[in-house]
């Protein structure tokens, strides 16, 4: 499959750091399912908004189906890659459908209302993130969890041919954790392409067909979660021993050892 997102030897730092990545390189087949994990500073979040063009590496290109993104309109990269960040703004005096209905934004002409399909859309997005009972209900009395699956919702209203994730489910209790990941899959299978950044090494174990484990900016493993998922690469990249077993359906599974606290 070619690739529909590509980092080209990225080199990225903030203003009086030293160097988050140097000649950093990734590519992400079209209807794949990647996981990037890996530990607390170790680039992954950076890595996310160089790829959705929020941050501009110092040298390197980003390259989103073919083309760089930089060049690209904020319309043009709405089109192609939906992108759910980690932070979400409390201060949004918006309703749940309002936020929503914003998903729509890039499909839109100017100052012309919303048409059928775009509430068609809107529908189905609160729908899949279960959230179309409290559609009236202000962005600001929302619970985290709550505001996590909207934005989510935003994003699945967009359409977009790519979604980017930023720790997705870290707000959301274990039912709609498993929800969204199975809808996250469910997408996957019709054509879209995801990736997800997340601490939940077994949750991204268990649903992406790739993982992409990350320390100090650099690449550690990149696979299959059997072939990512190791007790010396988790030693490596997390500092802890672990001990790796099979699941039920083959998924590694994580038994951590005692950690020795000095």
């Amino acid at each position: 499959m070619p690739e529909i997102l590509t980092a080209e030897n990225l080199c990225f730092s903030y203003e009086k750091e030293k160097a988050i990545l140097k000649q950093f390189c990734l590519g992400v087949d079209k209807g794949e399912f990647v996981g990037l994990i890996g530990p607390n500073g170790s680039g992954k979040t950076t890595i996310l908004k160089l790829l959705s063009g929020f941050l501009l590496p110092e040298s390197g290109n980003v390259l989103l189906d073919g083309k760089n993104i930089c060049q690209l309109s904020s319309r043009q990269r709405a089109i192609k890659l939906g992108v759910v960040s980690q932070l979400i703004a409390a201060v949004m005096p918006f309703t749940v459908k309002q936020v929503v209905e914003m998903g729509r934004t890039a499909r839109l002409s100017p100052l012309l209302p919303l048409r059928q399909q775009d509430n068609e859309a809107v529908c189905c997005a609160l729908n899949e993130m279960d959230i179309f009972e409290i559609r009236n209900k202000l962005f600001n009395c929302l619970s985290g969890g709550e505001r996590q699956r909207t934005i989510v919702a935003a994003a699945l209203a967009q359409e977009p041919e790519m979604l980017l994730l930023d720790e997705p489910t870290s707000a959301l209790d274990l039912g709609h954790k498993l929800r969204l990941m199975g809808l996250l899959k469910a997408l996957q299978h019709r054509g879209m392409t995801v990736m997800a950044v997340s601490h939940d090494i077994e949750l991204m174990a268990r649903f992406c067909d790739r993982l992409i484990l990350i320390k100090n900016g650099s690449v550690l493993a990149a696979g299959t979660p059997s072939e990512v998922i190791k007790p010396e690469l988790i030693r490596q990249a997390y500092g802890c021993a672990v001990s790796v077993i099979s699941g039920n359906n083959g998924e590694p599974l994580i038994s951590a050892e005692e950690v020795q606290i000095k």
